[in-house]
């Protein structure tokens, strides 16, 4: 019987890094740990324990796994640092989502078995070394609920051919980009009414989100090499 796969997250190569990879890897992090800064900076959601660290496309095994994906400048190449007891709530992204041509992919480095990843309502297991990828439209949470750092190398990049001929097309997943785009045109008339008025800040980076939006899909703009 074949098994079933979660369209929002999947694994793409089940070992693109080996274990001294993953070694030299995991003592980077550690290195750079003292660097990191918070994912949403000082916005509404800056309480929460998850940090990055911008990593270098030259780097040995952010080569490896770039080539591998076909990619030479991605939009996003960092490690996510996800504290012990940290939680980000079910919801989804307007970036790394098919319906805006790109996706993003993990590499764990540093994980432990009270990390509870879930897509679409089930668990994702992410061992190291692995080549997950992530389509964020898809409603995603986790929680580290272990007593160490979870770390990994995350990719956001353009869906060239090389990615393309690896995820799903097919009527569940057109599907869902349609549920998706009716979401967004909601929840930007929501934001509109709501937030504007009483949360101001936070609708100005919503807006600024809607505004990098309408560069990446229409005005096709992207990143400097």
């Amino acid at each position: 019987m074949t098994e079933r796969i979660n369209p929002g997250a999947f694994v793409f190569d089940n070992s693109v890094l080996s274990q001294d990879e993953i070694t030299l890897a995991s003592a980077l992090a550690a290195e750079l740990g003292h660097t990191k800064r918070s994912v949403h900076g000082d916005g509404k959601f800056a309480d929460i324990k998850w940090f990055q660290v911008d990593l270098k496309p030259d780097t040995p095994f952010c080569r490896k796994i770039l080539d591998h994906l076909g990619v030479s400048s991605p939009e996003l190449l960092v490690f996510y640092y996800l504290e012990p007891g940290a939680r980000i709530h079910p919801h989804r992204d307007l970036t790394g989502a098919t319906l805006n041509n790109r996706l993003r992919f993990h590499v764990p480095v540093v994980t432990n078995r009270e990390v509870d990843f879930r897509v679409s309502g089930e668990r994702v297991r992410m061992a190291p070394g692995e080549l997950w990828c992530l389509d964020t439209s898809y409603v995603h949470s986790v929680e580290n609920g272990g007593d160490e750092s979870r770390v990994h190398i995350v990719v956001e990049c353009d869906i060239n051919d090389t990615i393309r001929s690896k995820i799903p097309s097919n009527a569940r997943a057109k599907l869902h980009n349609v549920r998706y785009a009716a979401i967004l045109v909601s929840s930007f008339a929501k934001a509109v009414v709501r937030n504007s008025i009483a949360d101001p800040a936070y609708f100005k980076a919503q807006m600024g989100m809607v505004a990098k939006f309408v560069g990446w899909r229409i005005l096709k703009r992207r990143k400097p090499e």
